[in-house]
């Protein structure tokens, strides 16, 4: 249970930095002293930490497991998800955490993931395709126009950003604790949250030192996305699409699937608009649109179809385990 928990934990904060603080930590890059953003992502990760766990009567992932109920026994077997998560965040693959780890504990809620998460996706590119299509797309413009002048970017945009981060990393962590937490028992005392804690800090000062890591090219290849105020409306629309989804019900998604939509929407919204324009202003250098989105799509299905096979696959193995 122990090295399940240190492993997910890495994993799955290391593979979904993409969705969650890629975009915080590429604008970042150059502005502010890493050790802030530590202080910044840390206070944050354990105010909504203990806020769950205190309104869940000791549960920390926001009641996101009660379909998810704890094994009779544990085995050796169930740390093989995060660490294929491990070997597929080092391919630069976004990875579904939530069908790679929660489905090898259940897998008969593997449809009801899959259909969760590709809504999830549909709602979040119709968002991006509308909301960069009808307004947003002026904006990008002007940006990368400023950016080829050079010219520095107001310091509201700054204080803005980082509220926009708070939001949608408050937002993940609602989501994707569940992936984490499913380790341990259901309902922890309060020293055991403080442990707990602890090491989830300490993984998230490794990434923000590490800056991101190999995954992060998936972001880069976006139009504008190491943009401070880019970067600002991303994390804004996505947060507002993780708190739709989560009033709407208390089961896991994938957040990976969401934030691809919602990349993607945007993608074209823009290279759609750049087309009635004489001047580019979208990102070229990793090729047309099909080839950006494909390769996402293409990796992120990889990612899924390795996730299923080793959630059908580890039965076997926790069975015979168990023995």
């Amino acid at each position: 249970m122990i090295i399940g928990f240190l492993l997910a934990g890495f994993s799955v904060v290391t593979n979904d930095s993409l969705q969650t603080l890629g975009t915080y930590i590429s604008s970042n890059r150059q502005r502010t002293p890493k050790s802030v953003q530590m202080i910044f992502v840390c206070c944050i990760t354990s105010i909504v930490l203990f806020l769950g766990w205190y309104l869940h009567q000791g549960e920390p992932a926001w009641g996101r497991l009660d379909s998810f109920p704890m094994p009779e026994r544990f085995t050796w077997a169930y740390i093989i998800p995060p660490i294929a998560v491990l070997a597929l965040t080092a391919w630069g693959a976004p990875v579904s955490t939530s069908f790679l780890v929660l489905s090898s504990f259940v897998p008969e809620n593997i449809g009801r993931l899959l259909g969760s998460s590709i809504s999830g996706y549909v709602m979040a590119f119709c968002l991006g395709l509308a909301a960069w299509g009808f307004g947003i797309w002026l904006l990008e413009r002007w940006i990368f126009r400023r950016n080829q002048d050079s010219q520095e970017i107001s310091k509201i945009w700054c204080v803005i950003q980082w509220f926009s981060t708070g939001f949608l990393w408050s937002m993940w962590l609602v989501q994707d604790m569940a992936n984490i937490f499913v380790y341990l028992p259901r309902n922890l005392n309060f020293i055991s949250m403080v442990v707990c804690t602890l090491i989830l800090c300490v993984g998230l000062c490794m990434l923000i030192v590490i800056g991101g890591g190999p995954i992060q090219t998936v972001l880069l290849s976006k139009t504008n996305t190491s943009d401070l105020r880019s970067a600002t409306l991303i994390d804004f629309m996505f947060g507002l699409c993780l708190l739709f989804r989560a009033f709407l019900s208390s089961f896991p998604l994938s957040t990976t699937w969401v934030f691809l939509g919602l990349l993607a929407g945007r993608e074209l919204a823009l290279r759609i608009r750049e087309l009635e324009q004489k001047n580019i202003f979208t990102n070229q250098m990793y090729g047309s649109l099909s080839s950006v989105i494909g390769s996402d799509l293409g990796k992120a299905s990889v990612g899924l179809i390795v996730s299923l096979v080793i959630a059908l696959g580890i039965q076997p193995l926790i069975s015979w385990s168990a023995l």
